[in-house]
């Protein structure tokens, strides 16, 4: 009988032992930790919250692999190919047609401008960065007259800004164009015995240069009746040089010539840089009326003052 509660205890303490050690198996390798160390078990949504958390990490990281990966798989031009583009934006770069810059549409005008900034960005010569350089500059000045026109327009009217001279229908708008052009045309046959244009530019043997200075101003040559002579910067002697403040890095440079009924030689800068049509002719009105001054001026040339009667 002895034997047999003996037995039993044994039993019952290896039990014992071993289920004790099942539940606690990390009891010994975590010794250190003290026998009252406590530790507090995250909650299963916390644990599934840093399990989201650290898929995402993992997938993010794949994300940013497959992209470089991707960037690495692209195949790049061969001789043959670049060989084509860059030839094909040299033709490009030839033919801006900037003695018409102001009959683009807006939609032409921003295309024109991404592709000389991209071509001249990736291969930047002089002659390309001037050409983007032009492009950029007109694309500035229609955003200035804009400004301009719409401050003027809401000094005018600030609540409203709508205006009865304006003309909303096409036949107002023709009427004030047909005004304006009659002024115009009235203005440049006045003084188109007594003056012209001097265009300035870098080399005359560029004959793309050349040729493209000769369309814009055989167009506003069409327009005002006036004559123009192209110069090269090196047949300009130094005198004039200095006192029209010739920069070779600023040319083409443009002006108008104006010879009073003293013989005297008037020089006044119109446009720098290549320029549309349409600026070159208003320029030339808003110069000759506002720069030169009125002694300066033949007396058929002068404008008649508005007496003030107030």
């Amino acid at each position: 009988m002895k034997k047999k509660i003996i037995y039993s205890s044994v039993l019952i303490s290896i039990l014992c032992s071993s289920n004790l050690f099942a539940l606690n198996n990390n009891f010994y390798e975590n010794a250190r930790e003290g026998y009252f160390f406590y530790k507090d078990e995250k909650i299963p949504e916390e644990k599934e919250k840093e399990k989201k958390i650290i898929k995402a990490e993992t997938s993010s990281v794949k994300s940013d692999y497959s992209k470089t990966k991707e960037m690495m798989d692209i195949v790049f031009e061969t001789d043959e190919e670049r060989e084509k583009r860059v030839k094909k934006e040299d033709e490009f770069m030839e033919n801006i047609p900037f003695h018409k810059l102001d009959e683009l549409s807006t939609d032409e005008y921003r295309r024109l401008l991404d592709v000389t900034r991209n071509i001249s960005t990736g291969r930047p010569n002089k002659d390309f960065v001037k050409k983007y350089a032009a492009v950029q500059k007109f694309w500035v000045d229609k955003s200035e007259n804009f400004a301009k026109s719409w401050s003027v327009a809401n000094l005018e009217n600030p609540d409203e800004l709508l205006y009865s001279d304006i003309g909303w229908t096409s036949r107002d708008r023709t009427n004030i164009k047909t005004k304006k052009d009659k002024e115009d045309k009235e203005f440049f046959s006045k003084i188109k015995s007594s003056a012209g244009y001097i265009v300035v530019i870098e080399d005359k043997a560029n004959k793309v240069l050349l040729q493209d200075t000769k369309l814009l101003y055989d167009k506003v040559k069409e327009e005002t009746g006036l004559d123009y002579l192209i110069y090269d910067f090196y047949e300009v002697n130094e005198n004039l040089k200095k006192q029209l403040n010739l920069k070779i890095n600023n040319l083409p440079d443009n002006f108008i010539l104006y010879v009073n009924n003293k013989k005297e030689k008037i020089y006044k800068r119109i446009a720098q840089g290549f320029s549309a049509s349409t600026k070159i002719i208003s320029n030339t009105k808003f110069v000759f009326e506002n720069a030169i001054l009125e002694e300066q001026k033949s007396p058929e040339h002068r404008i008649e003052k508005v007496e003030n009667w107030i």
